[in-house]
């Protein structure tokens, strides 16, 4: 395995963009000094015949339309329509549509029909880049995320870290995104890796392999246990099983954290190829039932919640959620990006989190965010009235973990150190068992 580049920075976008830099590009756009500057819009599309490498991305003048009132909508439309010219094309392959896009914080998320998980890693790095670079043109869009059906592709993708790999140069020339746990451990940061493949080798291996050697940044982390080896890796109908040796085992995770990080590095590199949706884990070739919390019997989706970095200026809080662990007697901390709105406090934030997302392998025991009916902070002091159905929603076994699981996620928050229940704003109690509180500090609230 030779290894070509690490990454592709903007240095090697300037080259494709006909010698400006990117921020310069956007310079250029924001200002009126695109191509064709008086139309109202500048799309970006691919050269149907292109001469070079220099030539692959090519900006249209696009006409506006007037029946579109929101400038957002407007050049996601123009985007996805065909070009004007015809030595262009659009940048999305013959039979993807787009079908949905939202703006929030900043991020514009286009949603495209399943056809685009079907297309080459080629194309859709390239599709994805156009799009980045025509609605980043956009003062209110900072970057851009990239999903097909339910399954995100590229997350909040910027200008900057837009990357591209020219394979006519090298058909064998693949750049895989890989996942790496940060500085801190608590999220994955992708790291493009670009490597030559031989003609018959397996993407699937070498996506292992790179994990198992670590990342080039000196700011993440390697993700698999010390020894860990590749047995064997082969994918079919889409689900890729990948046998570990027993480093895997021995030498693995002893928090709940660590096992999300090893887990999810490999599920979610993985799932970055194109021919990947599912991962099975084995270790010595058998299952494995209990890795440290979650069970790797069943086969594993990519997992988004996972992924970082938390992004403060999209209105993103990082926190930890306390979730009940399998058998209902503990819980653990797990990090996740809230987003508060409006005048949502960040705990109605992290209590709506803990109640209406779900963590892959754990149980579910909230009913969702119909399970509080007030949260109020005065103080340090935070009380969280519950509706009357709370408990009863509840198996006896899972009241006391749930009631733990919210106090605890509060009270780890900034500035607060109390915790009090309410049913119908009286003290809450059930079956004879008072879980009013207050409850003080998480630390001393029992955790795995």
């Amino acid at each position: 395995m030779k290894k070509l580049s690490v990454l592709i920075s903007a240095l090697i976008l300037a080259l494709l963009l006909s010698g400006c830099s990117v921020p310069e590009l956007f310079a250029r756009l924001r200002s009126g000094e695109a191509p064709e500057a008086e139309a109202a819009i500048t799309v970006c599309r691919i050269a149907a015949s292109p001469a070079g490498a220099g030539d692959l991305l090519r900006f249209e003048a696009y006409p506006a339309d007037g029946a579109v009132t929101s400038q957002v909508g407007e050049y996601a439309a123009a985007f996805a329509s065909p070009s004007l010219d015809d030595g262009l094309r659009c940048a999305l392959p013959e039979g993807v549509t787009l079908e949905d896009w939202t703006l929030e914080n900043g991020v514009v998320t286009l949603t495209l029909s399943p056809a685009f998980l079907e297309q080459r890693d080629m194309d859709r790095t390239l599709a994805s880049f156009a799009a980045v670079l025509t609605l980043c043109q956009l003062d209110e869009v900072d970057a851009v995320t990239v999903a097909a059906g339910d399954r995100v592709l590229f997350s909040g993708l910027t200008p900057e870290d837009a990357l591209l790999t020219d394979t006519a140069a090298d058909p064998f020339v693949r750049q895989l995104r890989l996942y790496y746990p940060d500085e801190n451990g608590r999220y994955l940061i992708s790291e493009y890796h670009s490597l030559t493949l031989d003609e018959n080798a397996s993407p699937e291996r070498y996506v292992v392999e790179e994990l198992i050697r670590g990342p080039n940044s000196g700011e993440l982390l390697s993700p698999l246990p010390p020894g860990t080896r590749l047995l064997s890796c082969s994918t079919e109908n889409g689900l890729c099983t990948v046998d570990l040796s027993r480093e895997f085992l021995d030498n693995r995770p002893d928090t709940a954290l660590g096992e999300r990080l090893t887990i999810y590095a490999l599920v979610d590199s993985l799932a970055a190829l194109s021919g990947v949706s599912r991962v099975r884990i084995l270790a010595e070739g058998r299952p494995i039932d209990t890795y440290v919390c979650r069970s790797l019997a069943d086969p594993l989706e990519p997992y988004d919640e996972v992924v970082g970095p938390v992004s403060t200026p999209r209105g993103e809080t990082d926190v930890d959620l306390y979730l009940p662990l399998p058998g209902l007697e503990d819980i653990t901390p797990l990090p996740f990006r809230v987003s508060g709105a409006g005048d949502t406090s960040l705990a109605e934030a992290a209590l709506d989190a803990l109640l209406t997302r779900s963590e892959p392998g754990y149980p579910s025991l909230f009913s969702g965010g119909g399970s509080i009916v007030d949260v109020q902070v005065q103080g340090s002091l935070c009380t969280i009235d519950l509706a009357e159905s709370f408990f009863v929603s509840l198996p006896a076994e899972a009241r006391g973990t749930a009631v733990r699981a919210m106090a605890a996620t509060v009270c780890a928050l900034p500035g607060i150190q109390g915790v009090r229940f309410t049913v119908g704003g009286g003290d809450a109690v059930f079956d004879g068992v008072d879980w009013s509180g207050p409850w003080q500090d998480y630390k001393e609230i029992e955790v795995k």
